[in-house]
């Protein structure tokens, strides 16, 4: 490609976001503009076929501290800043012997999209501080530079360079720098915002102790998201507590209907939804009072008098709900260390963070809607509506049951669950084992699985106890013979759109 000597306009360009830019170059092209930009800008122009001039060419100067500092140079200001109408200016410019800038464009690191990163040094890297300075430099000079900060006015331009052969006229200069203070403004304020917010709401509260007694621990409590602010009553909120009133809030969230959720040792033992909250409660104890015997009771529904009364009659470490009636705190405040939490302001995190000895590891978390659409028919026929919604229900609940992970329900109502085992028979037979103590086959139950069966075994066992339908994600080698089993045997077999693991 090659370019018109007898004119030289300079455009520096540097931009995170690249959109657009092969329509920026081609438009400045036929404008008889070069190119100057710095690192991955510089790659893109290249590859779309134009030719681009590296700022440490014009500077001496190689890009240093993994690309922190690239364009902070006096031979890159002095070119943004001097006046083009001032002897003296145009002295001290010539002897910079470097290009005359006349188009910057530049739009900044996205600092406000990060703030939610759970990496923080991730976070300081997307604070901006060479692309401020160009367009802050660009816009104090309107009078003979343009800045551009917006790839919306990437339109704008061409059309004032078109409507003015080849240059931009002081109205546009001026009023795209008025942009660039206005935008300035705005990043930094968010970038202030943020320090002051991690320097102020983050704080060190230490709890009675850790798992065992002997263990000492503490949370680091943003004040905003703090389950102290949520606390009504009762004795000390432990380690325990908040690790159990974690997962049942995570797990309830999954439902819209009257829901309760019983949580003993971090994970659900008993889990059922009803036209009503009292009778949530109710089918949720009956599941396994055994387990629920000193266990955190979550609901998502405001507790009532004549639920407080229901509650006071059993034995609970803590009751979690969206709110209380005055009677229920009335009733439920006369046990003085049954914690009582108000959980209407809580809200779930983007991304879950767990320690290990060889660092903090991060995930986004699950956030699959469990829905008919999640299920797939593989094997027999389709299964009444009731029983489809059992199969979504048990899915619910198998997303927050800790693998191995098998869910038996019927009519929203958990009847038997297999937790934490190293093999998927094992769980299934200690979810058949609660199943019959505590319910004695009474009535018809669905099953869905965290993980999907090796073999035909778990069929064969499901089969035996006339379950219902069977729910499991695809992935083995053996789908095609637990599809081969289910339909000679006539057992409705569903594929879950996605495994549920959760170690």
């Amino acid at each position: 490609m090659v370019f018109r000597k007898d004119i030289k306009k300079y455009a520096l360009i540097s931009v995170f976001d690249k959109k657009n830019l092969k329509y920026l170059c081609q438009n400045l092209n036929e404008q008889n503009y070069l190119f100057i930009s710095t690192g991955s800008t510089s790659k893109k122009i290249k590859s779309l076929g134009f030719q681009c001039l590296e700022v440490s060419k014009i500077t001496k100067f190689k890009e240093i501290l993994g690309g922190r500092v690239k364009t902070l140079n006096p031979k890159i200001f002095g070119s943004l800043l001097f006046k083009r109408d001032d002897n003296i200016h145009q002295k001290e410019f010539k002897k910079l012997n470097v290009p005359k800038i006349d188009l910057v464009i530049v739009n900044l690191y996205p600092f406000s999209k990060f703030i939610k990163n759970k990496d923080q040094s991730k976070i300081i890297e997307m604070i901006d501080v060479g692309g401020p300075s160009l367009i802050r430099a660009a816009g104090k000079n309107y009078e003979y530079v343009t800045t551009i900060t917006s790839i919306k006015d990437y339109v704008n331009l061409i059309k004032n360079l078109n409507k003015n052969s080849g240059n931009t006229d002081i109205i546009f200069r001026k009023k795209m720098a008025a942009k660039v203070f206005k935008i300035t403004a705005q990043y930094d304020k968010g970038i202030c915002e943020w320090f002051n917010k991690k320097n102020i709401t983050n704080k060190k509260i230490d709890l009675r102790y850790g798992e065992n007694p002997f263990q000492k621990s503490h949370i680091i409590s943003d004040k905003h998201k703090s389950i102290f602010n949520l606390k009504i009553s009762g004795k000390d909120i432990s380690y325990n507590n908040i690790i159990d009133v974690d997962s049942g809030f995570k797990c309830l969230s999954e439902f819209n209907e009257p829901t309760c959720v019983i949580i003993k040792h971090n994970n659900p033992c008993g889990v059922a939804s009803s036209k009503s909250i009292e009778k949530a409660y109710e089918k949720a104890f009956e599941s396994d009072s055994k387990s629920a015997f000193g266990g955190i009771v979550l609901l998502n529904r405001k507790i009532t008098k004549k639920l407080a009364l229901k509650i006071s009659k059993r034995f609970f470490e803590l009751i979690a709900a969206t709110d209380f009636e005055e009677d229920a705190l009335e009733i439920l405040k006369k046990k003085k260390k049954l914690i009582l939490i108000k959980t209407d302001k809580v809200r779930l995190n983007s991304m879950e963070v767990r320690s290990t000895v060889f660092g903090e590891i991060y995930q986004n978390i699950d956030t699959n809607k469990i829905n008919r659409k999640f299920l797939k028919l593989v094997a027999s026929n389709k299964v009444s509506d009731s029983k489809i919604d059992d199969l979504i229900f048990s899915s619910k609940v198998a997303k927050h049951v800790k693998s191995n992970a098998i869910v038996i329900s019927a009519n929203k109502q958990t009847l038997g669950m297999g937790i934490g085992q190293t093999n998927r028979v094992d769980s299934l037979k200690i979810a058949l084992s609660k199943y019959t103590r505590n319910f004695k086959y009474k009535k018809n139950f669905v099953c869905v699985s965290d993980g999907f069966f090796p073999f035909t075994d778990s069929l064969e066992i499901l089969n035996k106890y006339s379950c219902k339908a069977v729910g499991q994600p695809s992935g083995s080698i053996n789908d095609h013979k637990n599809i081969e089993y289910a339909k000679k045997n006539k057992l409705p077999l569903y594929f879950l759109k996605e495994r549920l693991f959760k170690h």
